[in-house]
């Protein structure tokens, strides 16, 4: 059972899973850390309004006592009878001063030095608080309690808080303060995501300009205004192309040299070959002129191959940065010329053009359409002994026309022909590469090549056609190219 491929991740979305990550870590630990933190300064809160309403409660208390034995002349006797009192009918309930207005119940006990309750208020339960005589804080189960020792009266209040009263409070302040930055979570996720994308950008600007590049334009990178880090990878990346542009440079220059270079030898070898056999023949000495003329032909092969195969490689190397305004009524005069000064297409090539005065313009490299020119005119002269035609159709349907008169092509060897290292038959050396090369330059120009056979208004024959979008009649443009 094949495993199922994930598709990477972004940059954008890793960083933005890592940010989000941690801001909601951060997030977490801030809210617990807020969440104590609010919660001590609110039992802090409590604690300090106790410690004050015990102050607060300490001498209405006593005047409590008084009031409730007048009979008595000082606090003193009134506490020491309340004791007796309360021993047998228990502690005296508190009532309520005049303006006094208490949100919550207010659970108090006064007692004496021994521990008796003498005096508690309405909420308070009469067994006294589960808590040591000792002045401060302490808990019990259900109360929070705060004793405040009197040395005057010798009697302490103890005024209680109740442990679920404080728990509520501070579980509904906590509640609200979790639920705020709740709200605030997502817009902080948001802002994440938008500043990675943001800050990013230069990445996408960089990947873009990366590929925008290749054998046809290795202009360097633009790195200004790039992060640091971006800016090292931008100026690793141009070096890079600078040495690409370099090797291309010199594989174009060897190809172009090569082309040149050996061209000539070969040519001398077939003569001097040639040269051997017409010698030896009028001489009448004995030579193997079949083998002799089967070395002529693998030569002529040879430097067929070769020139073909130099041809394709420039049309492959071949970039835009040799462009330029191509006059296609120019080049087919003089590509017509060269085949003229041959002696099998001497009569048999015809050069068909617009008026002289009506040049015809296109955007192109002149040595790229030269060789166009010529394999398609050297096939159509090796393939049929008729008339061949160059033919160049002015703007705004500019073309370059090979028209031939001999028996065409079906639709699927014309599909063959244009495969590389197709040919149509052994006994002839071309539609190997020729084809294949002038597709290529075809496709580097943008132009359209279309076959057609057999053409408008002819019985037979096959007629190659290389049209281009661009072009135009008359004077040399000025503007570059499209």
């Amino acid at each position: 059972m094949t495993a199922t491929l994930k598709m990477p991740l972004s940059l954008v979305q890793r960083l933005s899973r890592a940010l989000t990550s941690a801001v909601l870590a951060v997030w977490l630990l801030s809210t617990a850390l807020v969440a104590w933190y609010v919660d001590s300064q609110i039992q802090e809160n409590f604690d300090v309004e106790l410690i004050e309403s015990a102050h607060r409660q300490l001498y209405p208390a006593l005047l409590e006592v008084q009031l409730a034995h007048p009979q008595q002349a000082s606090i003193h006797e009134a506490l020491s009878d309340m004791a007796s009192t309360a021993s047998e009918a228990g502690p005296q309930v508190m009532g309520e001063l005049p303006g006094s207005n208490h949100a919550e119940a207010l659970l108090l006990q006064l007692r004496n030095v021994t521990g008796q309750v003498l005096l508690r208020t309405q909420a308070t339960p009469a067994s006294p608080f589960a808590v040591p005589l000792r002045q401060g804080f302490y808990d019990t189960d259900d109360y929070r309690v705060f004793s405040l020792y009197d040395e005057q009266y010798q009697v302490w209040l103890q005024l209680a808080d109740p442990l679920s009263e404080r728990r509520e409070t501070s579980q509904r302040i906590v509640l609200g303060l979790v639920a705020v930055l709740l709200v605030i979570l997502p817009v902080l996720l948001w802002l994440v995501s938008m500043v990675a994308r943001r800050e990013l950008g230069a990445v996408e600007q960089l990947q873009q300009q990366i590929t925008s590049r290749s054998g046809s334009n290795l202009q360097p990178l633009s790195v200004q205004g790039m992060p640091l880090e971006l800016r090292a990878v931008g100026e690793g990346v141009n070096q890079l192309l600078g040495r690409l542009g370099e090797a291309l440079n010199v594989e174009r220059s060897l190809a172009a040299n090569a082309a040149h270079e050996l061209r000539t030898p070969l040519a001398e070898v077939r003569l001097r070959l040639q040269t051997a056999v017409d010698q030896a023949l009028e001489q009448g000495a004995s030579v193997p002129l079949h083998e002799v003329r089967m070395a002529l032909q693998s030569l002529q092969t040879l430097s067929h191959r070769t020139e073909r195969l130099l041809q394709l490689s420039r049309a492959e190397g071949g970039d835009s940065a040799h462009f330029a305004w191509v006059n296609l009524v120019q080049l087919a005069q003089e590509v017509a010329q060269e085949f003229w000064q041959q002696a099998q297409a001497q009569k048999r090539l015809d050069c068909i053009t617009p008026d002289a005065c009506c040049a015809v313009w296109v955007w192109g490299d002149i040595d790229g359409l030269a060789i166009v020119l010529r394999n398609l005119i050297e096939n159509a002269l090796r393939h049929t002994q008729g008339a061949v035609v160059l033919q160049v159709q002015p703007a705004p349907h500019a073309a370059l026309v090979v028209r031939d008169s001999g028996a065409g092509l079906s639709a699927e060897e014309i599909q063959k022909i244009q495969q590389r290292h197709a040919r149509m038959d052994r006994q002839h050396i071309g539609y190997g590469l020729g084809m294949s090369i002038v597709k290529t330059i075809a496709d580097k120009h943008g132009a359209v090549l279309t076959f057609t056979s057999a053409p408008e208004g002819f019985a037979c024959g096959l007629e190659v056609a290389l049209a281009f979008v661009h072009a135009t009649n008359g004077a040399k443009p000025q503007q570059a190219g499209p």
